[in-house]
């Protein structure tokens, strides 16, 4: 367990004032935050010492609320709220931290960058850790970034199981598939393309494909999920034995109740399938 020399992080007097803590150990509470932060988060150094977590305005408002925020109270004796805002781009939700010794000792002692999330690698901290917080590094990242789908395969729909991170650093993924292997979760990785005719370039990405039933169950033995979007997902397929696509957290309430729904709702949810919005710098 890494022991963190934290007599050296510095804190400004709006930190002493509030009485910001930071930890002295890496924990699987700082391991999971970690992963929260590489999966949805920004920090920033340049003119301000800031973290921003952002998120789907509906699909995380739980998440945030009820895990991250206490989450950060825990780690840090920092109060924080998750707000609703609005971009040019879309609606998101908001987690807004501003602190010198949070800032500091997240990429100071942690190893996290800061900036344009470009060439992000897992800390040392991580890769070096044990079983335990390795898994808990996974479940922060994969709750933020990764998601669940379930494929028709053999004519049977939307059955088949696929947990899948995509990402633009192949290093990343590298580490993720290395990790995987050492808590016994098989994966492979896809790379992928797509034209974007606005801006008439194309766009390269890495995919960690976690594939299977039985990848499924370990994956949720071992690491599981906290956030309610991946959680109702996985809720109806396991009670129903598939799962339809654009499932969100109240399609999947409905089906779980047996209450059904109409095809209205079902375009419905279909038009709206990807309003999430995650301005990055």
């Amino acid at each position: 367990m890494v022991n963190y020399n934290i007599q050296n992080i510095s804190f400004s007097n709006n930190d002493l004032k509030r009485k910001i803590k930071v930890p002295s150990i890496c924990t699987s509470e700082l391991a999971e935050l970690i992963g929260i932060i590489i999966g949805d988060g920004n920090i920033y150094t340049k003119d301000r010492h800031e973290l921003t977590i952002v998120g789907h305005i509906k699909e995380d408002k739980e998440y945030h609320e009820k895990f991250i925020l206490k989450l950060f109270k825990k780690l840090f004796n920092i109060n924080a709220k998750s707000v609703e805002k609005h971009f040019t781009s879309g609606t998101s939700r908001r987690i807004r931290i501003k602190s010198k010794a949070i800032i500091n000792f997240l990429t100071k002692f942690v190893g996290l960058k800061s900036g344009k999330k470009q060439k992000i690698i897992i800390p040392k901290i991580i890769i070096n850790s044990n079983e335990r917080t390795i898994c808990s590094f996974l479940r922060g990242l994969a709750d933020t970034d990764f998601y669940i789908k379930f494929k028709t395969r053999y004519g049977n729909k939307n059955y088949y199981p696929i947990i899948i991170g995509n990402f633009s650093d192949r290093m990343l993924v590298d580490q993720l598939k290395t990790l995987l292997e050492r808590i016994g979760l098989h994966s492979h990785i896809e790379n992928r393309k797509r034209y974007d005719k606005i801006a008439k370039k194309w766009y390269f990405s890495y995919a960690i494909n976690i594939v299977g039933k039985k990848n499924l169950e370990n994956w949720m033995k071992k690491i599981g999920f906290r956030n309610k979007r991946h959680l109702i997902r996985y809720k109806v397929w396991q009670t129903n034995g598939k799962c339809p696509p654009f499932t969100n957290i109240e399609r999947g309430e409905r089906i779980l109740s047996g209450e059904g729904e109409s095809n209205s709702h079902k375009v419905a949810l279909q038009a709206t399938a990807v309003p999430l919005c995650h301005p990055r710098t």
